[in-house]
């Protein structure tokens, strides 16, 4: 048995899309380069204005800083993603594709089960590292462990957790979890038979996210919620219904995807920044769009996204996303010895992405081995 078996997400045939974990794997590692570069430009005494001056400036699109202070956005295409999957079940009940509708109880459990342990187990371990080892308050950390726990620590502190940041979009992801049935219940009972009002009501809550994303850039306590970020999500459940409604369509590739599939990549890119235009906002959200369309749709990019070792580990994403941010502020302290002082900071940065990924794959994977993918495999006995 290959290695990949081993790392290989549990679920039924039929309900797996391995271009969906391919898109994983884009997102995962476009957030892990771009923590990698912060932590590494503090262990240096630079810090993250001197470092990416010393990458050329973020100013210029050509210089290497442009295109790393971006990279973050792959957060918003794990969003996307999630609208997509999380929406499946429900438009192929609202659509007729299948007589069975999901059952909201079941739901609820499946996110509980499938997320939830390994989420409190990352959260615990970082909450016993920062008491034990690193002397913080351990009352005053308690108190963000148990705002964490529950998914509220942005709404209650109004700052990401200290315990683990990154889990901020944890947070905007449960948020989403509970919307999405609220949202086809409105749907069946005020739009049933009316696809141009649900179709119009979408398009209405689109718009609100768009203007609250504006609105809200600089509240501490709304600008990471599902307010600002309906809209990331909306493009996901955008794709799935043409995915569903298209199958035949999907199915067909072309090169000309393939180009369209590039452009659309460099789009995320070039209109992610400043977040708060609101032709950005539309723009970005237009480029992810295309992007999921052509990663089906593009001969070469499908060839891509559906590699076994690329959807594998698009499919750990999850145990990935909660352990590399402490991983990196902790491995870069001893890759320190490695830095060639004659180089500049951008050499010892590049000279760095290869083993620091290795690195946090390997105990990103015996993490997913020992406390995800068991609650994967529960989840699939169900």
């Amino acid at each position: 048995m290959s290695w990949l078996s081993y790392l290989s997400r549990k679920t039924s045939s039929s309900r797996f899309i391995p271009e969906i974990d391919g898109l994983r794997f884009i997102a995962i590692i476009t957030v892990v380069l771009f923590h990698l570069n912060s932590a590494l430009a503090k262990e240096s005494g630079l810090g993250l204005s001197n470092a990416l001056m010393d990458m050329g400036g973020s100013k210029q699109m050509f210089s290497l800083a442009w295109w790393w202070v971006r990279l973050d956005l792959g957060v918003k295409l794990f969003f996307a993603i999630s609208g997509f999957v999380l929406d499946l079940p429900f438009l192929r009940y609202q659509m007729g594709l299948s007589d069975k509708s999901v059952n909201i109880k079941s739901y609820f459990t499946r996110r509980l089960t499938r997320l939830e342990p390994t989420f409190v187990v990352s959260l615990v371990g970082f909450y016993l590292v920062h008491t034990l080892l690193l002397d913080a308050n351990h009352i005053q950390y308690l108190k963000h462990l148990g705002a964490g726990i529950i998914y509220g620590h942005v709404f209650i502190f109004g700052e990401a957790n200290p315990i683990n940041p990154v889990s901020w979009s944890l947070e905007t992801e449960a948020q989403f979890y509970l919307l999405v049935p609220i949202l086809f219940y409105l749907s069946s009972v005020f739009g049933n038979g009316k696809q141009g009002i649900r179709m119009l009501a979408f398009a209405l809550l689109v718009l609100l996210s768009v203007f609250f994303k504006k609105q809200f850039i600089w509240d501490p306590y709304l600008n990471r919620s599902i307010f600002s970020y309906f809209m990331n999500f909306a493009i996901g459940i955008m794709s799935c219904w043409y995915y569903l409604k298209y199958p035949i369509w999907f199915k067909e590739k072309s090169y000309g995807f393939d180009f369209l599939g590039l452009v659309a990549f460099f789009g995320m890119f070039y209109f992610y920044k400043p977040q708060h235009h609101y032709q950005n906002i539309i723009f970005f959200n237009l480029s992810i769009f295309f992007t999921v369309v052509a990663a089906f749709k593009g001969r070469l990019l499908n060839l891509f996204y559906s590699r076994k070792w690329i959807y594998t580990i698009g499919g750990m994403c999850y145990s990935i996303y909660l352990l590399h941010y402490a991983f990196f502020h902790a491995s870069v302290k001893l890759s320190r010895a490695t830095w060639v002082d004659d180089w500049t900071y951008t050499s010892n940065l590049l000279l760095q992405i290869l083993p620091q990924l290795f690195f946090v794959l390997l105990v990103s994977s015996i993490f997913y081995i020992l406390f995800e993918r068991p609650f994967m495999q529960r989840e699939r006995k169900k």
